[in-house]
């Protein structure tokens, strides 16, 4: 008997840790505000500089985890979109998008994806030298049962006027496209607006080609135009702006390039 109790105490203990390392989708959720830094940036802007990095969780193409490395890399923009952002860990490590943001001084808001061992586990970031009046984090559906994505949305007081930032990171695998279609159909109803993140799709795919061909622009071809590459997946695209300039940055850093691009209202 004793055995017996033993072996199903086991089975339990082996259940309940199995249950919590497996992967459960984020709920949506809303709010006012974000993390904020010692000061908001509040001039009367008329331009500002927006990104996109998939960080890679800050492991460079050496195989070192750096995150001063990333920190310096976001160092110009006004706003940035974070993916593979990792949360603060079990193990001791802070939430990655704390730390990038304080190096810079800047305010940040992390929207995990997914929870796993109890405890929200990776996702996607906004770090940002102007204040946020509100925000929303929605799930995207998910066809594989893991790898779980969102859309954040947020209003950004730039100055005396709002700008609509949406940032997400879809995946690779199937219901990828019922994924951009959601996320397409949210950005059509902000203006002005950025839409910032890793989508996992070039220029090719129809759903963004129709976009693009109805009053969105994309902005890192406008400013790199040749040197652009056909399999790019990384994404700013803009509504109601114009672009003044912009770049990219591709040294390792991450296993991704670094976009950015000026804005002028």
């Amino acid at each position: 008997m004793n055995t017996l109790l033993l072996v199903l105490a086991v089975t339990l203990v082996v259940a309940l840790l199995w249950a919590a390392g497996v992967p459960r989708p984020k709920p949506a959720a809303r709010g006012a505000g974000i993390n904020p830094p010692s000061r908001w940036r509040e001039d009367a802007a008329d331009s500002l500089v927006a990104a996109t990095y998939n960080i890679h969780s800050g492991k460079g193409l050496d195989g070192k985890r750096d995150l001063g490395r990333t920190a310096q890399m976001i160092a110009g923009a006004d706003v940035a979109a974070l993916q593979e952002v990792r949360a603060a860990t079990r193990f001791g490590g802070g939430c990655q998008a704390e730390q990038i943001a304080r190096a810079n001084d800047k305010g940040w808001l992390f929207a995990p994806t997914q929870i796993r061992w109890l405890r929200d586990s990776r996702g996607n970031a906004l770090i940002t030298a102007f204040p946020v009046q509100e925000w929303h984090r929605e799930p995207l559906v998910n066809v594989t049962g893991h790898r779980y994505r969102n859309l954040t949305t947020v209003r950004l007081r730039a100055g005396c006027r709002d700008l609509w930032v949406l940032f997400t990171h879809l995946h690779t695998r199937a219901g990828r496209d019922r994924q951009l279609r959601a996320v397409l159909e949210r950005f059509a109803n902000y203006e002005p607006a950025i839409l910032l993140g890793d989508l996992n799709t070039t220029r090719t795919d129809p759903q963004l080609a129709a976009v693009l061909q109805h009053g969105a622009v994309d902005a890192v071809r406008q400013v790199l135009g040749d040197q652009d590459r056909d399999d790019r997946v990384d994404w700013i695209i803009t509504k109601g702006v114009a672009i003044e300039a912009g770049g990219m940055r591709d040294v390792g850093v991450s296993d991704h390039p670094y976009f950015w691009v000026t804005i002028r209202f």
